[in-house]
């Protein structure tokens, strides 16, 4: 019991219990289409993961079978060339993928899946997310309680894991989870060890340059996950010259050289032409293709998207009590006597992103491209949540105060466990909830997560083995073939998937045979004839200009506080004249 004791006392200890639980939470709740049946159901397979799976296996393969000779410069090019013997693809740096390749062998190696089919299921790499959530809490918990207290620090932790968004990302074998983790490593580790430049060294003449070899290796480990590990280059350079002056040069140069040598030295594929594969790498975050956004009821291009977009996402996708201690947080960070220089970078590398998706950058799928900066708001709410603390230990008992702060955690998770498992679809009272929000314009879901395992099993009732349904929206070629490959109860009912395509049904009306249609609502690309604003593609409404099936209602629906998320539809007849 004291041994109990003594380690809730530590200031790290937050972070690591509550990482701990993020982890299983994750693991328990991950499956997305019956791969594992025995635990609960996670969210249903999302358009992008299939290709971070197969690149993640194959970067981790590919190590298995080279060892220390991937390092051969003959080998690079045998691996990566564009004659290459394996199918790289670079249109990402490898940290992220390599991670959930790694994570699919061990989840293979501890729980094989039900009945997979190919070398790589999405369900096991999962798991590499779920490690990766847990790091993250960890690192939040524990930086926010080194630096104001052990309670700052469990309610850092608490506030990162009660994110609905974080968390349902923390499902996905995307990048996302990796960014969070790698991108908080660049910022906080740097703000810790020099925060020293403006207190215990103020008088120094310079500060050593070693104190940038481990900022500078996690600043390489961010940039070699995503395009988004760049962003902290600047707001870092800014801050440390603006309080350091000369004395960070040194420092700076170090911490700058070492992240390019990670970065490099952990892409192989860069060595094949660095110029040239870097400004492709770089070029690609404008030269794409482009994605359509639903906001506030039209439908734009990524870089047509309003400037308010990313701020509106961000307000409101996190619990509004986590926000308001996030605010009280921000308050105490930058008052005049007590100002934390630390807190000074972490705002500034929260704040430059949302700034740069409000210019013509680029932005789309809610919060996903900024979804970074959630775990650093979580440092602030800790501070915000130790200040709101220390008011009621001075009018409260320590039970009570225990009492009041448990309830109050509970309602900002009420919407992590009503919305389970599309959390992606969350948002909170700011706008109503998931109904206020589809009804002022917002995007009602991600990429295909609410065609959930409970979803899919709803519909072997409702479709006959071995029919063939349509899709929609369809997002890239291989998706329909994945919904197949990757869910064993797909595969089980013998369903074929195609994309659903708009055409004269007149045949099938007079043969009588019927047709089948699963639909998620992502209303930025859902065909017209299923879209609940009929003027989106500005089509006039009259009957006679329109040859579309009439839906009617939907055979199996998936709902979240009465708003559908996905639908089957069975379709039979056209639109009279």
């Amino acid at each position: 019991m004291d041994s109990l004791r003594r380690l809730l006392c530590q200031r790290w200890s937050g972070g690591v219990l509550v990482g701990l639980l993020a982890f299983i939470l994750v693991i328990a709740t991950l499956d997305p289409s019956g791969s594992y049946p025995g635990l609960v159901q996670g969210p249903g397979l999302t358009v992008d993961e299939v290709f971070n799976v197969q690149q993640g296996v194959l970067l981790v393969e590919v190590l298995r079978t080279y060892g220390i000779w991937i390092l051969d410069p003959v080998n690079v090019r045998e691996i990566f060339g564009e004659a290459g013997l394996v199918p790289y693809l670079p249109d990402h740096p490898p940290l992220g993928r390599f991670v959930l390749g790694l994570g699919h062998h061990v989840m293979w190696s501890l729980a094989a899946p039900d009945s997979p089919e190919g070398m790589s299921v999405t369900a096991c790499a999962r798991f590499g997310s779920a490690v990766l959530f847990g790091l993250t809490i960890f690192l939040v918990g524990a930086t926010a309680g080194t630096w104001f207290g052990k309670e700052a620090g469990w309610f850092a932790s608490i506030s990162v894991l009660l994110m609905p968004r974080v968390f349902s990302h923390a499902h996905l074998a995307s990048l996302e989870s990796c960014v969070n983790l790698t991108y908080a490593l660049a910022v906080l580790c740097l703000a810790d060890q020099w925060n020293l430049l403006s207190e215990r060294e103020q008088e120094a003449a310079s500060i050593h340059w070693k104190r940038g070899l481990f900022p500078g290796a996690m600043l390489g480990l961010a940039m070699l996950t995503k395009i988004q590990g760049f962003l902290v280059i600047p707001m870092i350079i800014l801050w440390a010259l603006w309080y350091g002056r000369r004395r960070a040069i040194p420092p700076l140069l170090v911490w700058g050289v070492t992240g390019l040598v990670v970065f490099f030295v952990g892409w192989p594929w860069l060595w094949l032409d660095p110029v040239g594969h870097l400004r492709e790498f770089l070029g690609s975050a404008t030269d794409r293709t482009s994605l359509n956004v639903w906001y506030l009821g039209k439908r734009y291009a990524d870089v047509d998207t309003p400037w308010h977009y990313p701020w509106l996402m961000f307000a409101v996708t996190v619990p509004l009590g986590l926000h308001l201690l996030g605010l009280a947080g921000l308050v105490k960070a930058i008052q005049k006597k007590t100002r934390d220089r630390r807190l000074i970078l972490v705002l500034m590398c929260l704040v430059f992103p949302l700034l740069l998706f409000s210019t013509r950058a680029a932005v789309y799928d809610g919060e996903r491209l900024f979804l970074m900066l959630f775990p650093l708001w979580g440092v602030f709410i800790g501070l915000g949540g130790k200040q709101v603390w220390d008011w009621l230990r001075r009018k409260k008992s320590f039970k009570q105060s225990i009492g009041f702060t448990t309830v109050f955690f509970l309602l900002q998770g009420w919407g992590l466990v009503a919305m389970h498992p599309c959390q992606l679809s969350y948002y909170n009272l700011l706008v109503g909830g998931l109904r206020g929000a589809d009804a002022i314009g917002l995007e009602r879901t991600y990429w295909s997560d609410s065609i959930t395992r409970s979803f899919l099993q709803e519909c072997v009732g409702k479709i006959p083995p071995g029919t063939t349904i349509e899709v929609a929206p369809v997002l890239h070629q291989f998706q329909v073939e994945e919904m197949e490959v990757q869910s064993p109860l797909v595969r089980r009912q013998k369903w074929k998937f195609q994309a659903y395509s708009e055409k004269d049904v007149s045949a099938l009306r007079k043969s009588g045979r019927k047709r089948y249609v699963m639909i998620y609502y992502r209303l930025a690309d859902l065909p017209d004839c299923f879209h609940p604003h009929s003027h989106v593609s500005g089509r006039r409404n009259r009957r006679e200009d329109r040859k579309v099936e009439t839906l009617g209602q939907p055979v199996v629906e998936l709902k979240r506080e009465g708003v559908p998320l996905a639908a089957l539809f069975q379709i039979g007849d056209t639109v009279s004249d």
